[in-house]
């Protein structure tokens, strides 16, 4: 609200400055006003403690398995952290104050689909994924991962990475999901591009007309 605020004042200065066919100066165009403002937004905001790792108040959080997860690792998004945590406990609207974004915008936005269920007759979330260019993580265990194997044959070149947990164990399926992760971390960014503009040509084998065949 501060920045928004502070951009519509410096966007009146500096539309008035124009119209006299000034260049505005830069360092006069923010009043001492609005530097307090700016300055009493940031203290507001700043804590002593690390901020909290979900977006809600979560009912019952001491048994939340998500978050007592988290909790025995002890990822609590400190500084040294390499991994940072956000858990959004509710479904994306466009109309959210938190998140405005449908999920189709938000999938668009991310590197990495993670869904290694252990079964799923189907499986939407890396079906969707898929149509939309979002490399994913699936298994063998869902209708989606064994479709992929058998009409693919390098599922891995086009995104589509498939944990075994059919016929490992449960730490061979872990450790085969971290190699998938760590791969992935080390692509540059041409190679991700690439990677997605392939996953993206699997989306008419997960067209309704071919599916429904």
């Amino acid at each position: 609200d501060t920045a928004q605020s502070v951009k519509e004042k410096f966007g009146k200065k500096l539309y008035n400055a124009l119209l006299k066919g000034e260049i505005p100066d830069l360092n006069k165009i923010l009043d001492r006003d609005d530097i307090t403002i700016m300055k009493r937004a940031i203290f507001s905001t700043q804590r002593h403690c690390l901020p909290p790792v979900t977006t809600h108040n979560m009912i019952d959080d001491g048994n939340d398995p998500i978050l007592n997860t988290i909790r025995r690792i002890g990822l609590f998004n400190n500084r040294t952290d390499r991994v940072k945590v956000i858990l959004h406990p509710e479904f994306l609207s466009s109309t959210s104050p938190l998140l405005p974004l449908d999920y189709e915008d938000f999938v668009r936005g991310c590197h990495l689909g993670v869904f290694p269920s252990y079964y799923e007759p189907w499986g939407y979330t890396p079906a969707e994924c898929t149509v939309m260019g979002i490399p994913s993580v699936t298994t063998n265990l869902s209708g989606f991962g064994c479709f992929m194997q058998e009409h693919v044959a390098d599922p891995a070149a086009y995104g589509i990475y498939i944990v075994d947990r059919r016929f490992r164990s449960p730490d061979e399926s872990c450790n085969q999901l971290t190699q998938f992760l760590y791969g992935f971390c080390q692509q540059s960014r041409r190679q991700r591009i690439i990677q997605r503009n392939r996953t993206e040509r699997l989306s008419d084998l997960l067209d309704w007309r071919y599916l429904g065949r």
